[in-house]
């Protein structure tokens, strides 16, 4: 390769890597790493990105996740998004190793990873908890219109109180409703809803209309099942022909649009799915024991017990690793 490192700016080095990727691929995850933080740190610092050190680089990390509007929270980016950000630039700086210079890959030191990446990213800040969610969820009601914000809150508490992902909600259909003990019977497990969370989803299902900025929208069903979505009136016709996925991602949106992008919070259906699986292992285990179960190493017991609660709960999960990486912005150490 015919360049010379010390002419190449950041933005060519993520060209250079993402070149000749499949375009999907680049489409979801470049801007995960090429973003203006990046460049607005390396003014900061005076340095280029491949020249920082691993302290630089968690700074610069943490700083995706700043100008935070919730003054009332000091949560910092989650577990799961740090690794997989850190995990994409471990990839970058392998590239920049092997075609520009020889370095030492700073994301392959062990601060930066594991249990000590988790607790520098939990020093000083609160976890992801039920608290935060419930802050995020008043301030959802202090914003908008009453339905709106009874909407929204339904998405949450639908997947803290134990739906997995925004596929199973768009299933949902009134038979596997059990409105004697307020239990969603989905495929291979039982949910069980809080009052509240019942009591929102009826509202959601008997809504006709909801108020938009210029006219009323309808609240329609997708392909008879019992979750509605907001839709302009004379695109229903329209809207019943579409994927499942295109559904999903509706509500998948729902949040991500009106309380993640709104708020500049570090929030998603997997972080409250698995909030409300941290819940339950408190309740089975009690709060000491349950950290004790997701920050052990190499012991059998702890991983038997954690993957055994998972089973019951539900949890889909390849290893007792992952679970732990899912579990970490719950904890505090």
């Amino acid at each position: 390769m015919d360049v010379t490192e010390n002419k190449l700016s950041t933005k060519q080095l993520f060209d250079m890597f993402f070149d000749g990727k499949d375009e999907e691929v680049t489409r979801k995850t470049r801007a995960q790493i090429d973003r203006k933080e990046v460049y607005d740190f390396e003014k900061k610092i005076g340095k280029q990105l491949v020249e920082m050190d691993v302290d630089e680089l968690f700074e610069m990390i943490l700083s995706f996740n700043g100008n935070r509007n919730m003054a009332s929270t000091n949560f910092s980016i989650s577990y799961s998004s740090y690794d997989q950000i850190a995990s994409m630039y471990r990839s970058f700086f392998n590239f920049y190793i092997d075609n520009i210079k020889i370095i030492k890959n700073p994301f392959n030191d062990k601060r930066m990873r594991g249990t000590q990446a988790a607790q520098r990213l939990s020093r000083d800040k609160e976890p992801f908890s039920v608290k935060f969610v419930n802050e995020i969820i008043e301030k959802i009601h202090n914003d908008v219109e009453p339905n709106h914000a009874n909407y929204y809150e339904c998405i949450i508490l639908l997947f803290y109180n134990g739906f997995a992902k925004a596929e199973e909600i768009v299933l949902l259909d009134e038979s596997m409703i059990s409105r004697k003990d307020k239990q969603v019977r989905l495929p291979g497990r039982t949910v069980q809803l809080s009052d509240r969370c019942y009591e929102l989803l009826e509202f959601v299902h008997n809504l006709d209309v909801i108020e938009g900025w210029r006219g009323d929208f309808a609240m329609a069903t997708w392909q008879e099942h019992y979750f509605k979505y907001i839709v302009r009136p004379k695109g229903i016709g329209d809207f019943q022909n579409r994927e499942l996925g295109e559904i999903a991602n509706i509500i998948n949106r729902a949040i991500i649009v009106n309380v993640k992008n709104k708020y500049k919070v570090d929030i998603n259906y997997r972080l409250l799915y698995f909030l409300g699986f941290y819940e339950s292992l408190k309740r089975q285990f009690g709060e000491d024991r349950a950290k004790e179960l997701i920050i052990s190493v190499r012991n059998s017991k702890d991983a038997a017990d954690l993957m055994g609660a998972a089973r019951t709960y539900g949890v889909v999960v390849d290893n007792v690793t992952h679970l732990k990486k899912f579990l970490r912005p719950f904890i505090c150490e």
